[in-house]
């Protein structure tokens, strides 16, 4: 795979490629038997002894869960692999048997013709701060102890929450500002600026943390080169996903930037409050929730962690000292790092140095400096190995990607895109925020700038998401440079309320009394949440009542609606992207096994548990009534298990994955019962591409066309209609699944088009 300008380039035949993928998979970040919502063998030996190997699932099981991915018309895997997966052991320490199993993994990807782009994952630096990603190990190398992070809020982690089944929604992505993350992010990009005294084995801890991750998938380099699957089928490699920014540039430890619109949701402390906290020190910090205008701050509460701190104590940092043969600096102490670099004073309790990580600001080392400092040297030390690796440029979530180095010219832009309001409300709303330009500044300051950044309706909702695909894609140009671009993650939360039909009299005065009241901020109280969630399995609705919610199989689902608004989304701006994500053994009640998320494009019936199965007959015995979709009833019957229970209607639709020539607009209408699924597709041919167009198309919208001559008027009713404006094309036939559509357009460029007419529902799929 190439890269010429915006597009990527199959090299054989010239063909431009449009990449329809998925992530595979959100089940690797947590360990075989480790869910994020089980205590049991969490933090057991610094959760040195973990395997990753079958996650996301068995080899054994390779074949059926990537025909499902072809069958599905994805090309494209973004297959995610940990730092902990490969070295949790211990520094240096690398699991063979894990590494074996990727390279299985990726040998089973090239026998289904997938393309692979490979992604150091993490969230808010590993499991132990409540996210994923990096080994255990690293907490103690600078003196941090997992096991008190709940009493400190040094984070919030699933595994130690005192009720799981209550963990708030989102509120894992607060951990990026909460002392544990801010502390590994700040030294690993730039520990050396403000962290001199932290040196082990003779080494920077900068230093030693980034070598130690970029040797980790340097292991997992050589043997894609060893195997021969460089290019086939690893196209290149990721950067680290969601890098947070620790107190990098935080202008004042104090209190926050006047920036209001970055997520906040529960207590928030400021810098030097996470440190007081840490130390032990009660302290009284914000607590935030969430609103459609972004975060409003609730109150102050008082956090007493009764004397119990972060950090390892003198006894306890020898300890792990020996296990892992550390040599510390004598400058380094036990404790606080931040103490011991004089930004605050544990005994009169007082920041001494409010601007301790601002300094830099004015010798132009922000973020970003430190940021692009690592990726030249991961950058340098992957494409020695792989020198014709794209690689995959992610900035911080939501953040602008910093200009690129020239040496560096085989890239792509790949940043991460969410619907933010559906995926914290869970809720499919009739109104929406411009998000993206609102945080660039587009709608200019005050209070105000809210209401501009509101869109009000479907039509304007689905419009606004494609304006921010289009505004972070422009900021790639500018930034990076005439580059493919891609959306590394975007995708929905299937967990969301149940929608019931109301009236549109209804609809608009509730909204614009709700409004009324944002606006003012009068009368406004927090309200018990008594909403119904639904993840797959059922919809509800009390028996005393006539509202009937719209099942998760049907046009009017709210997860149909939000998964077409944001395909569109990309459609419309001709990006390609990856999905997020494919978790195989996704649970109907935990829903991704991580921290209460619940984005899986797939939930088969045999997941869902006789334990689940009894509670929902419970609710059918009380004040409720449960209504399974049709298609978990056939798939008990059958015991089929290929039947994916969320099966929504516009996950399926056509998609051109090679284009001979330059794609111009894609335009998808997704079927309902009165409106025929319908796909539009131009593009201008070109004289140097070689072989057809390919368009995949599932069956399951688009029946197999007639076989008849393509330029016979003869039609069949049930049978897909095919229009083109020149040319020839022929349907390829795979499975009961898809069809491939091959395009052919000789003669000079031109302008193409093609017009694929489906069928209307006819019953739930």
């Amino acid at each position: 795979m190439q890269v010429n300008g915006p597009w990527f380039i199959e090299p054989k035949t010239n063909r431009k490629v449009i990449f329809r993928g998925v992530n595979l998979s959100g089940g690797t970040k947590i360990p075989g038997g480790v869910p994020s919502h089980e205590r049991n063998g969490y933090w057991v030996d610094y959760d040195r002894k973990v395997s990753f190997v079958g996650r996301p699932f068995p080899i054994e099981e390779a074949d059926i869960h990537l025909q499902r991915l072809v069958d599905h018309g994805f090309n494209l895997l973004r297959l995610m692999v940990t730092w902990e997966a490969i070295e949790h052991e211990g520094p240096g320490i690398y699991d063979e048997d894990y590494l074996n199993y990727v390279i299985e993994l990726l040998i089973k990807c090239k026998e289904y013709g997938l393309k692979v782009y490979l992604n150091p994952h993490q969230d808010t630096w590993s499991r132990h701060c409540g996210g994923s990603g990096h080994p255990g190990w690293t907490h103690t190398l600078v003196g941090l102890n997992p096991l008190n992070f709940p009493e400190t809020n040094a984070a919030i982690v699933h595994n130690l929450h005192q009720n799981p089944e209550k963990f708030p929604k989102m509120i894992w992505n607060t951990n990026y500002q909460k002392l544990a993350a801010a502390t590994l992010f700040t030294l690993f990009f730039a520990g050396k600026t403000f962290a001199p005294k932290c040196v082990v084995n003779g080494v920077h801890v900068q230093d030693y943390l980034q070598s130690h991750y970029i040797d980790a998938y340097i292991q997992l380099a050589q043997r894609v080169k060893k195997h021969n699957l460089q290019g086939d089928v690893v196209i290149g490699y990721d950067t680290m996903n969601e890098p947070g920014q620790g107190y990098i540039g935080w202008p004042d430890l104090t209190g926050r930037p006047s920036e209001d619109v970055d997520f906040k949701k529960g207590l928030t402390p400021t810098p030097f409050e996470s440190m007081l906290l840490g130390n032990g020190v009660a302290t009284e910090v914000d607590d935030w929730v969430f609103t459609w205008r972004g975060p409003k701050k609730n109150g102050r509460v008082l956090v007493d962690p009764k004397g119990i701190q972060a950090w390892l104590s003198t006894e306890e940092q020898y300890v792990v000292d020996q296990l892992f043969e550390w040599k510390r600096s004598p400058e380094w102490k036990a404790g606080c790092i931040w103490a011991n670099h004089g930004v605050w004073d544990p005994f009169t309790k007082t920041i001494t140095r409010p601007d301790y990580f601002n300094i830099e600001q004015q010798q132009n080392k922000n973020y970003g400096y430190y940021w692009l400092e690592f990726i030249k040297l991961y950058s340098a030390q992957l494409l020695e190995i792989h020198p014709d690796a794209i690689l995959f440029i992610q900035p911080p979530i939501m953040e602008r990607a910093p200009s690129m180095p020239s040496t560096l010219t085989n890239l792509a832009l790949c940043p991460h895109w969410y619907d933010g309001l559906t995926l914290v409300k869970k809720k499919w709303c009739s109104y929406n925020v411009d998000y993206i330009n609102l945080k660039r500044g587009k709608y200019g300051n005050g209070p105000l700038r809210f209401l501009r950044a509101l869109r009000v309706g479907e039509k304007a909702i689905r419009q606004s998401f494609v304006d921010q695909i289009e505004t972070l894609k422009l900021e790639g140009l500018e930034t990076l440079g005439n580059y493919p671009f891609i959306i590394g993650e975007i995708g929905i939360p299937y967990d969301m309320e149940p929608v019931k039909q109301k009236s549109l009299v209804t609809m608009t005065m509730g909204w614009f009394s709700w409004l009324f009241v944002q606006l003012f901020d009068q009368f406004w109280k927090n309200k018990k949440d008594k909403r119904v969630t639904t993840r797959s399995k059922h919809a509800t609705t009390n028996k005393k009542s006539k509202n009937k919610y719209y099942p998760m199989n049907s046009s009017e689902a709210p997860q149909n609606k939000a998964m077409d608004a944001s395909i569109n989304a990309a459609e419309q701006n001709l990006v390609s992207y990856t999905l997020w994500n494919y978790v195989p053994d996704n649970h109907p009640k935990w829903g991704d096994l991580w921290n209460g998320e619940d984005l899986s494009i797939w939930q088969g019936d045999t997941s869902i548990s006789a334990l689940i199965r009894e509670e929902l007959m419970e609710q059918s015995d009380t004040s409720s009534e449960t209504l399974l979709p049709e298609t978990i009833t056939k798939a008990r019957s059958d015991n089929n298990y290929n039947v994916n229970v969320r099966d929504i209607i516009s996950l399926h639709r056509p998609h051109a994955h090679t284009v001979a020539g330059t794609p111009l607009s894609v335009e998808y209408i997704s079927p309902t019962h009165k409106q025929q699924a319908t796909f539009i597709f131009s593009f201008k041919s070109s004289l140097q591409a070689e072989g057809a167009t390919e368009i995949y198309v599932p069956t399951v919208h688009f029946p197999l066309p007639a076989e008849v001559d393509t330029l016979s008027k003869e039609e069949d009713s049930t049978s897909s209609k095919i229009q083109v404006s020149g040319g020839q094309w022929k349907a390829q036939t795979h499975n009961e699944k898809y069809w491939t559509l091959l395009w052919w357009c000789d003669g000079d460029e031109a302008d193409q088009e093609l017009r694929l007419e489906g069928r209307i529902i006819q019953e739930l799929l």
